[in-house]
């Protein structure tokens, strides 16, 4: 555990190696990384962790800002002296891994079916947050099992579908809905402008079956976007060992 202003932050590293740090995604937990962690812990040493008021971890703060979670995990890695890690993030840890870097922890961003959601990355207006937001403040659990289904992507699982949206809905619905606003008030855009002008790396591993054209049209030349048919958005659930795979190829790449 590591204590913070404001939170305590729970997390596991396991194996030793080139230091790599795994972001899950929004209303998710660092468990969702249990069999990608165990796979890399072969030749990487891995640190998991859980975002304040997800998992384990506790905060008394109900605002966190994609820059605020940027600094918890810099400050996570740093005092396991993880300064040059890759950083790799799920979904909304997508997000927090490009911050993360940018301000000057780690070397390399790895998405995970991050950065490529249009209807969410880019800054959205104000009208478009609440249109996407407004189902969830009507009814969270239905709308959280709605988007977990849509994201899944076809073929997935019904049980795993069942399972990730059962974990999603234990969330605190207050907190979670203003997380989600902030990422969707956040400047990626000038995160990639800092990237590109310190030269940083961001590899995008996106579900194939999700990844729009508009996606490829608008940040192709920005970022490094890798199709993968692993299944969907929660693929590092459905091929965990494949999804290791992938990061321990980009990381030797």
């Amino acid at each position: 555990m590591h204590a913070l202003p404001g939170a305590e932050v729970v997390y596991d590293v396991h194996g030793r190696g080139p230091d790599v740090v795994l972001i899950h995604g929004w209303t998710c937990r660092r468990t969702d990384f249990d069999d990608v962690a165990t796979d890399l812990a072969r030749d990487h040493r891995v640190l998991a962790l859980d975002l304040p008021w997800h998992g384990d971890s506790t905060a008394t703060s109900r605002h966190w800002s994609i820059d605020d979670l940027a600094t918890v995990v810099g400050a996570v890695a740093v005092s396991e002296g993880m300064h040059e890690a890759v950083i790799v993030g799920h979904s909304m840890g997508a997000a927090v891994a490009l911050e993360t870097v940018v301000a000057g922890t780690g070397h390399r961003v790895i998405s995970l079916d991050g950065l490529t959601y249009m209807h969410m990355y880019p800054r959205q207006s104000a009208q478009a947050g609440d249109t996407f937001l407004d189902p969830f403040r009507a009814d969270f659990a239905g709308a959280m099992r709605t988007m977990c289904e849509r994201a899944a992507g076809p073929g997935c699982d019904p049980a795993l579908i069942d399972q990730v949206a059962r974990a999603m809905c234990r969330a605190d619905a207050e907190v979670a809905i203003g997380m989600m606003d902030q990422l969707m008030r956040w400047d990626m855009d000038g995160a990639l402008a800092r990237a590109d002008a310190l030269a940083l790396t961001v590899k995008v591993f996106a579900s194939a079956p999700l990844l729009s054209d508009t996606a490829v049209t608008r940040y192709g030349d920005r970022m490094d976007i890798v199709p993968v048919d692993l299944g969907g958005h929660f693929f590092l659930l459905q091929q965990p060992v494949k999804t290791s795979g992938l990061i321990r190829a980009a990381i030797a790449a």
